[in-house]
């Protein structure tokens, strides 16, 4: 494997990581500054909504670029889903607040939202690709290097917070502070852009050109004869998903509104997750390719299960720390062999389309909307807060009984 390979498949996922977990980690002063005022609950509630739209997009650019990828190549579709997702949350850092110009700022940040949900959508799919379609052994591995981005992207967006908390007042947070992140955005994306245009086409999709066996309409095709699959692999990523969102988003964002968390600790402890997130997608890549990809992805389901339910009554901010933290570990486990599954069990031409659908469907549908739709449950009762969670994780541990093991299936 090629390091420039490597790097490109790394960089703009990294990117756009780090642009979706800004806007939840500074969730606090986004409430505040672009929402009416209100009382916490409500302003937190309607920023989880807005995160939540950011999904509602993802599913569309899933099959776009996907589509325009299984015809025309993945770099090119790369290359594009940078840019738009990139200008977008760098244009977050300059809206004007809700005392500014009121209810045109909130629809100025819904746009901004479904426009990097765009991007994100064939952005996943395609840097996977990149992996998938250029190795034919430790595929669990090397897919390990895309997935280690969402804790590196979860670090990025915690550090900057963390640091810019921490060395300045709280109303240069809420002026000016929180806006530095998504500023940071626009550098990061040209820095990304150069890297990606060095990269070459993948060894599968070139082999497939050569074949004529690149299709008119992969999504036709990927619908009518895979739908299965990319049914099992809906429900799977669904999972991962909530899991993740639960332990990045959810938890810190209830625990600091009640006060048992101070923001800046928060700020560590989805840091912490982030490592311990980057650390395990490595592990479970490597035992993925030795013990199957099934097992591990149980593994990480059942982790996140014991880890649901203390999560919402441990009122020590020391522990909660660390059961967020945990958090990492539950996701890393299954995050490579899921990558690798939802990849293995689709021909070269609709891979990226249905690697894209069923990624984004899970996450767009399952995963994406779990710490809006917690919250509100919580919101009725708290003893509802962690149902959700429950329900989709029981349905994934389900669905893995179904799932055929894919580490032996070639795919080049």
């Amino acid at each position: 494997m090629k390091s420039t390979t490597v790097l490109a498949s790394m960089v703009g996922t990294i990117i756009e990581w780090y642009d979706i977990f800004i806007f939840g980690t500074g969730a606090y002063y986004i409430s505040l500054e672009l929402f009416p005022p209100t009382n916490p609950t409500v302003a937190l509630l309607n920023t989880f909504l807005v995160f939540a739209l950011g999904f509602l997009t993802r599913p569309i650019g899933a099959i776009v670029f996907g589509h325009f990828g299984d015809k025309i190549g993945r770099k090119e579709m790369l290359i594009i889903t940078l840019t738009s997702s990139g200008i977008a949350s760098g244009l977050v850092g300059v809206l004007p607040t809700y005392a500014q110009l009121g209810l045109v700022t909130v629809i100025l940040l819904v746009i901004l939202r479904l426009i990097l949900g765009f991007g994100l959508g064939g952005e996943w799919g395609g840097a996977v690709l990149l992996m998938v379609e250029n190795s034919e052994s430790k595929r669990g591995f090397w897919v390990s290097f895309v997935q280690s981005t969402v804790g590196i992207g979860l670090i990025l967006g915690s550090l900057v917070f963390l640091v810019l908390s921490s060395f300045s007042s709280q109303s240069f947070m809420l002026s000016i502070g929180w806006r530095i992140p998504f500023l940071i955005s626009f550098i990061l994306t040209a820095i990304g852009i150069l890297i990606r245009l060095e990269v070459e086409e993948t060894i599968a999709f070139k082999k497939a050109k050569e074949e004529n066996s690149i299709l008119d309409v992969p999504s036709k095709e990927l619908f009518k004869k895979n739908w299965k699959e990319v049914l099992i692999g809906t429900l799977l990523a669904g999972s991962l998903g909530t899991i993740f969102y639960v332990g990045a988003i959810l938890v810190p964002g209830i625990m600091e509104s009640l006060k048992i968390l101070p923001v800046q600790l928060g700020f560590l402890a989805t840091l912490l997750m982030g490592l311990t997130d980057s650390i395990f997608v490595f592990i479970g890549g490597v035992l993925s390719d030795k013990l199957g990809r099934k097992l591990l992805l149980i593994l990480s389901n059942v982790i996140g299960l014991i880890l649901l339910y203390p999560s919402f009554y441990i009122t020590n901010d020391i522990i909660v720390v660390a059961l967020i933290a945990s958090y990492g570990i539950a996701h890393g486990l299954g995050y490579s062999p899921l990558a690798a599954l939802i990849s293995e069990i689709f021909p070269t031409n609709v891979r990226y389309s249905g690697s894209s659908s069923a990624y984004q469907f899970g996450n767009s549908f399952i995963g994406g909307p779990a710490s809006y739709v917690s919250d509100f449950l919580g919101s009725i009762s708290y003893a509802l807060y962690p149902i959700f969670t429950l329900i989709i994780i029981i349905i994934s541990l389900i669905s893995l009984y179904k799932v055929k093991e894919t580490k032996e299936i070639k795919t080049l």
